[in-house]
């Protein structure tokens, strides 16, 4: 059974109990693939299984993080040095991952994780990652230093992570509709109900649809 789907339709069921009605905007078609309604438009994302598209991503220097990137479970936090959930960063339920920096300096290494940054998965029936707001990690120095963190998924199709999951660092995706959504989540705090929102949203500008009126005012109220 394809978890992820299940979930996707249950925030649909609560979507529609829990919003008010409105009128979405009409898909309209752009040149980097905001509005179309084709699910393979874009690299990486809904049912396409190339390697995504972005700016490519620079760890600072003296910092690297240990590839390949593994899952995570809070159930089972023992191969991410006993990190539990209340330690993570991110929000998002289906791609949990633990990263493992390693600080060689003798300073510690404050690190920006960019909104828009894809974790690619070594399996494509894993679901590829996203991340939807700035996360801020200081690492310690001559420290093996072990990080979870929450990522949106990106491909409808395919499967949630699991502790056995294999990941890579991948690009900063510069689609704008991807990044309009971003510049609204800038500086919000969410719930645990605003991030099953954000990741129906980042599903459907993943298939190539828009964000919908409705979807930009609920974003625009959060605190």
């Amino acid at each position: 059974m394809n978890w992820h789907l299940a979930w996707r339709a249950g925030v649909v069921a609560m979507a529609v109990a829990l919003a008010a009605c409105g009128d979405e905007e009409d898909p309209i078609d752009k040149p980097d693939g905001g509005g179309t309604t084709d699910p393979v438009h874009r690299p990486g994302m809904g049912l396409n299984e190339e390697e995504p598209e972005g700016l490519p991503f620079i760890l600072p220097e003296g910092l690297t993080v240990e590839t390949p990137i593994k899952g995570y479970n809070s159930a089972d936090p023992e191969d991410c040095d006993y990190k539990y959930e209340d330690q993570a960063k991110g929000h998002g339920e289906q791609v949990q991952l633990c990263l493992v920096f390693n600080n060689t300096t003798n300073l510690p290494i404050p690190l920006e994780l960019p909104p828009g940054l894809i974790f690619v998965s070594r399996s494509r029936e894993v679901q590829n990652g996203i991340i939807a707001q700035r996360i801020s990690i200081l690492v310690p120095p001559q420290e093996r230093y072990f990080q979870p963190i929450f990522a949106y998924c990106t491909n409808s199709g395919r499967d949630t992570s699991a502790l056995s999951s294999e990941f890579d660092l991948g690009k900063v995706t510069q689609y704008e509709d991807f990044q309009e959504l971003f510049k609204i989540l800038e500086g919000k705090t969410l719930s645990k109900q605003d991030a099953a929102y954000v990741d129906q949203a980042i599903g459907d500008l993943s298939d190539g649809q828009s964000l919908s009126a409705e979807q930009r005012a609920r974003f625009n109220a959060l605190p």
